[in-house]
């Protein structure tokens, strides 16, 4: 009989670095992910992080609306349409074994433009410890080393100084600024959005070696053929 990680590839990647380690979600984190949220998402003093607030829609579990609805949709449609033409990867964080946050990958196109997005986020008890900036490390070595991507791009709300010194840590610079919609509780705003681009060249890598297990069968499954 077929594994699961055999039948879907993404799930057998693990990178990790020391305490650290993430994993594409599976439906067996999704309870330990939702008391993550309900813990707080955040940081006080500072904007919005997200285009849309669903860290702060109703509490409302085993009902079609309110979180953690909406949230598993999404996170379901990024496992069911993970494709070599668009692919987002949702890994979950976890430091000593305990799940601290979540950190996405984002490709369209990826054979034509080497180019991974990234976003993440640190429930609150977890953040400024110095994990934000070691799991972007480990999936934009992921990128670079494993995916041969090119560049890889993220951005932050203007404001965010504590997205904005985990995107310098490693490595990022800025590459302009646009005009985004938030959708809040309260309703549509405009704000202001730094874009940021690391390269290999300008890629600071993690202190400690970090691996990667299972990204053979990941580039097979998401098309993407090596160029060395």
């Amino acid at each position: 009989m077929l594994t699961l990680e055999e039948i879907f590839p993404p799930f057998a990647l693990t990178i990790s670095c020391g305490a650290l380690e993430l994993r594409v979600l599976r439906d067996e984190d999704l309870p330990e992910l939702v008391e993550l949220v309900r813990g707080g998402v955040q940081p006080p003093g500072l904007p919005m992080p997200f285009l849309t607030a669903w860290h702060e829609e109703p509490y409302a579990p085993g009902s079609p609306d309110g979180f953690p609805t909406s949230s598993l949709r999404w996170w379901w449609t990024q496992r069911a349409t993970c494709a070599p033409e668009e692919w987002r990867l949702a890994l979950v964080v976890r430091r000593h074994g305990e799940l601290v946050g979540m950190q996405d990958m984002h490709a369209p196109h990826f054979a034509q433009t080497r180019q991974v997005l990234t976003g993440s986020w640190l429930g609150r008890a977890h953040q400024g410890s110095g994990t934000g900036t070691l799991m972007r490390q480990l999936v934009v070595g992921l990128a670079f080393d494993e995916l041969d991507a090119e560049t890889c791009e993220s951005g932050y709300v203007v404001g965010n100084h504590a997205s904005a010194a985990v995107s310098r840590k490693v490595g990022y610079v800025d590459s302009g600024r646009r005009r985004r919609v938030q959708q809040t509780r309260d309703g549509k705003v405009g704000a202001d959005e730094q874009r940021v681009v690391v390269t290999p060249a300008t890629y600071v890598r993690p202190y400690d070696p970090m691996s990667a297990t299972g990204a053979e069968a990941l580039r097979r499954f998401l098309g993407i053929h090596r160029t060395s």
